[in-house]
């Protein structure tokens, strides 16, 4: 008895905190999200940095934890779109191929940023080693505002690991 009660009160506790900082957002705008998200795969995957770009604000803040077996660093910051664009040109120009699989995104809105957690698993085929690719793991928390349509604020991307 005494565990359920427990069970129950912690459930109530955690759904009343949940409530008081997310806010309801359409259906309408969680596909929009979800687009934004979908877009950027589709972006680096085909390497369309006109589509990849317009879903950045100008002035983007792109965080970036790598795995220490992949990437140029193990840590990187990068503010302005065209900076992130840049550095993505440079970093994907290394693969041939690239394969950006997104899991389902969880969205949080607290009434002016939507923040969307989404799992990736990205496949990179080497240009140089056609015989090779490399497998990376990780997640995004991405931040988005509504400016007559989605646009990101702010990108973090964490890896867990890589094969």
């Amino acid at each position: 008895m005494r565990n359920l009660f427990l069970t129950a009160f912690f459930g109530l506790f955690i759904s009343l905190s949940f409530n008081a900082t997310s806010q309801t957002i359409s259906a309408e705008s969680r596909f929009e999200i979800i687009d934004v998200m979908n877009k950027y795969a589709i972006g680096i995957d085909t390497k369309d940095y006109k589509l990849f770009r317009s879903i950045f604000t100008d002035d983007v803040e792109v965080n970036i934890v790598y795995t220490p077996n992949f990437g140029t660093d193990t840590a990187v910051t990068i503010n302005g779109a065209d900076n992130w664009i840049n550095y993505v040109d440079s970093e994907i120009g290394k693969f041939r191929n690239t394969q950006h699989m997104l899991g389902n995104p969880m969205i949080s809105y607290d009434g002016e940023v939507a923040i969307v957690r989404t799992d990736l698993r990205a496949i990179h085929y080497y240009a140089d080693r056609p015989d090779l690719s490399t497998t990376f793991w990780g997640y995004y928390e991405t931040h988005m505002v509504n400016q007559g349509e989605w646009k990101v604020t702010k990108h973090k991307l964490t890896g867990i690991g890589v094969n």
